[in-house]
């Protein structure tokens, strides 16, 4: 058999080295950030006086006029008739009542 050299294993990954932030460049990027941040909310505030400032519109309301479906039309036939139907027994039925009632008189 033979044996075949295997060269030495070398790191999968290798990280780059990072540059060094001088503390100079600390400070500027602290005060980069500092205007940045005041810039935004500056204008995050300006945004909500506009807002504040813009006459609040009120909301449009529009009337749809359409037909009614064929369920509604027989729900008020049936709705109609059965009123119809109640007041006539209603009627019959205190008609045929009130006349046997006696009142006496003492």
């Amino acid at each position: 058999m033979e044996e075949q050299q295997v060269p030495p294993s070398q790191p999968a990954y290798q990280a780059p080295l990072e540059p060094q932030i001088t503390p100079e460049q600390l400070a500027e990027m602290k005060a980069r950030a500092r205007e940045l941040a005041v810039r935004q909310t500056v204008q995050q505030n300006l945004a909500q006086q506009t807002q504040m400032l813009q006459p609040v519109q009120q909301p449009r309301i529009v009337y749809v006029r359409r037909n009614l479906t064929v369920a509604e039309l027989l729900l008020v036939l049936l709705l109609s008739c059965g009123i119809v139907t109640g007041i006539q027994l209603i009627w019959r039925g205190l008609s045929e009542v009130l006349p046997r009632v006696e009142v006496r008189v003492h």
